[in-house]
C-alpha cells in the first residue's frame, strides 16, 4: 500500500519541483532574454521535414527553401530553454501524416530515440534564452543549412552584437517571482495530502 501511495504522489512531486527550478529568475544584476533559432539556406530543402525535440516533446517546424526563417521559443520553463534542432527524409516518414497527431508525435519521438528513423540529422542544440547583464544583449546566432553527400549540415555563425535594451525581449526577474512562490506552495499541498492520505489508509489497515 505504502509503494502504491509512493507510486501516486512522488510523480506530482516531481513535477512541480520541476517546475520551481524551471522558474528560478535570473541572478542579481542580470536579465532573461529570448533567443530565436535562426536559418539561412540557398538549397531546396523539400524533401526533409524538420523537427525541434524538447526532452521528448516533439514539435514540427517549417524551414524555407533558398531564404530565411525565423522560430521563435515554443514555451517557458527549463524543459523549453533549449531543444535539438532535427532534419529528416520525408522518404522516412511515409507511414505519418503531414500535419502529426499528438499520438503520431510521440510515437515519432519514441522511434527517434530507439534510432527506428532512417537518415535523422541532429542539425544543432539550440538555446532559447539566455541571462546576460542588464542593458546588454547576446550574440546573434543563425545557422546556415547546406546540402552534403545526401544528408544536410548546419553551420553555426555568431555575431556580437551592441549593448543595448531590447524590452520586446527582456524577461525581467519579477515577472516569475510569483511563479516560484506558487509551484514551493502546490509542491507543499501535495506533500501535505500525501501525508493525510498515508495516514488514513494506515489507519484502516
Amino acid at each position: 500500500m505504502i509503494k502504491k501511495i509512493s507510486g501516486i504522489i512522488l510523480p506530482f512531486i516531481l513535477l512541480f519541483s520541476f517546475s520551481v527550478k524551471a522558474d528560478v529568475p535570473p541572478d542579481a544584476g542580470k536579465v532573461r532574454v529570448k533567443i530565436d533559432l535562426i536559418t539561412e539556406t540557398t538549397e531546396d530543402l523539400a524533401d526533409f521535414r524538420f523537427f525541434l525535440d524538447f526532452y521528448g516533446d516533439l514539435r514540427e517546424v517549417e524551414i524555407k527553401s533558398n531564404g530565411r526563417t525565423t522560430i521563435p521559443p515554443m514555451g517557458g520553463g527549463a524543459r523549453y530553454s533549449s531543444g535539438t534542432f532535427l532534419a529528416i527524409p520525408k522518404n522516412s516518414l511515409s507511414g505519418y501524416e503531414k500535419k502529426l497527431s499528438n499520438e503520431q508525435a510521440n510515437n515519432l519521438s519514441k522511434a527517434i530515440k530507439n534510432k527506428e528513423i532512417a537518415g535523422v540529422v541532429e542539425l544543432a542544440d539550440h538555446r532559447f534564452s539566455a541571462d546576460v547583464p542588464n542593458g546588454e544583449k547576446p550574440a546573434e546566432v543563425y545557422y546556415i543549412l547546406k546540402r552534403g553527400e545526401n544528408t544536410l549540415k548546419a553551420e553555426k555563425i555568431s555575431k556580437e552584437t551592441s549593448n543595448s535594451n531590447s524590452s520586446s525581449q527582456l524577461i525581467f526577474p519579477n515577472s516569475r517571482f510569483g511563479l516560484v512562490v506558487s509551484g514551493i506552495l502546490i509542491t507543499l499541498a501535495v506533500l501535505v495530502i500525501g501525508v493525510f492520505a498515508f495516514r488514513k489508509v494506515s489507519k484502516k489497515v
